[in-house]
């Protein structure tokens, strides 16, 4: 079976989740990379080429729609507020308004990405976390709109830089996720009696972690946000385990029924080949010939003896 049927089936089909277990570590973990691909490009690359490509790219939107500004220790100023509001994005930078961080928390969950400036702070969103950079303590570096122009290459490089390690980030945390949900896993296992091992426990909450990561790019890619997502998350992965160590427990107790038939047959073979069959019985030496009964010409014609 090709990793793209078993994609498929590791949503739709959870009885074939017994054959996953028979897969080599290399398929296993080509598995596993190829479901992170995927994701990668729902939550990440996808939204930001669709970014680049509406606004025509960082340079485009630098030069034509952002204002003059400045940014330093000493505060932000900008020439008139931007404002940007889209796909679970949101960007406001205004030097004369001030944001209260107590209420951006809150604010803040409706959008997946958030980016807030006033003259002193900027409040940014990233992965669901909130944070606050007061520009006090940035020391002496200045930052202008023409200083921007100059490092949009370094800013392209630092993007494809921020990718790779975005890549490395969620390919470790899907390892790691996958080994603390077969923690569970070895519960259900004991309950189910389906003797496995942890690693093949393991196979099974990795191929269990298809859906809720599909599920979570698409969310990403569109833009919505859904409150502990995460539970929903490991919890859909729990569920495809139990099912599919339910089916390797019943696979077991035929196995053991079959075995135990074969072995019941085996031994009933056997009696009958012993030497208490009618044949061996029929050949000792008390058979009605021994005994001189029947078998005689005398006693077949007794009449004819004189």
């Amino acid at each position: 079976m090709n990793v793209f049927k078993e994609m498929v089936c590791s949503i739709g089909k959870p009885a074939a989740y017994s054959e996953f277990l028979k897969n080599k570590k290399g398929k296993i973990f080509g598995y596993g990379m190829l479901l992170l691909t995927f994701y990668f490009l729902l939550s990440a690359l996808i939204p930001l080429l669709s970014l680049q490509i509406r606004s025509g790219g960082i340079g485009h939107v630098v030069d034509d729609v952002l204002p003059e500004f400045e940014i330093s220790r000493y505060g932000f100023w900008i020439e008139e507020p931007v404002y940007f509001e889209e796909g679970g994005v949101y960007i406001d930078l205004d030097s004369n308004y001030y944001f209260d961080t107590s209420a951006v928390s809150e604010f803040a969950r409706g959008y997946e990405t958030m980016f807030l400036m006033d003259s002193e702070k900027l409040i940014v969103k990233s992965e669901g976390q909130v944070q606050t950079l007061y520009l006090n303590s940035i020391g002496d570096t200045v930052l202008t709109k023409q200083g921007i122009m100059g490092m949009i290459p370094m800013i392209y490089t630092i993007i494809i830089l921020f990718m790779i390690f975005y890549y490395v980030w969620i390919a470790a945390l899907f390892f790691f996720g996958a080994l603390l949900v077969s923690l569970v896993g070895l519960i259900f296992s004991s309950a189910l009696k389906t003797r496995l091992t942890f690693g093949q426990v393991y196979i099974l909450a990795l191929y269990g972690r298809t859906l809720p990561l599909l599920v979570k790019g698409v969310l990403k890619l569109i833009g919505v946000s859904i409150p502990f997502f995460w539970v929903i998350n490991f919890g859909i992965t729990l569920v495809y385990m139990f099912l599919a160590m339910k089916k390797v427990a019943e696979q077991n107790e035929l196995q053991m029924q079959s075995a135990y038939q074969y072995q019941s047959g085996n031994t009933m073979q056997g009696y009958g080949a012993q030497d208490y069959s009618s044949q061996s019985y029929g050949s000792q030496d008390y058979s009605s010939q021994n005994y001189g009964y029947g078998s005689s010409q005398d006693e077949q014609n007794p009449h004819q003896r004189f």
